[in-house]
């Protein structure tokens, strides 16, 4: 996705979206399967939504592109500085959970890991919510 993408934000957004769905699709099926290393990937999907939809957020508040920053400790002062504490927080649960745990550690608590997958995908329907209102 090139360009501004569906949402704008330079497709930020818009992978976000795409990369959360996917991530859903496969936590049900390994939750299904019992298999934890496809939940641990479905974790890195919707972590990789939550980092996107972070990227937007803050292409939305005025940010641009050439100072975005790389990592997580930058995105990390970055959303508290542009998004406020609670998503700030939200952050750094679903990096621990899905980032550093479920994928890294291969730790998959299944109802911990569904609990952030659900708080991922609000995250970016919070996101897609301030981008349609600034349409």
């Amino acid at each position: 996705m090139k360009g501004n993408g569906e949402h704008g934000n330079n497709g930020h957004l818009a992978r976000a979206i795409l990369a959360m769905g996917r991530a859903r699709t496969e936590f049900d099926r390994a939750k299904r399967l019992k298999d934890e290393l496809d939940a641990g990937q479905a974790g890195e999907k919707a972590w990789l939504a939550v980092a996107g939809a972070t990227k937007a957020l803050l292409r939305l508040k005025g940010i641009p592109e050439h100072k975005m920053p790389e990592g997580y400790r930058g995105e990390f002062h970055m959303l508290r500085q542009h998004g406020g504490h609670e998503l700030a927080k939200t952050y750094a649960y679903l990096g621990g959970v899905l980032h550093t745990q479920a994928f890294y550690r291969g730790v998959v608590v299944w109802d911990l890991t569904q609990d952030a997958l659900g708080k991922a995908d609000g995250f970016v329907s919070r996101v897609r919510q301030m981008a349609e209102r600034r349409k």
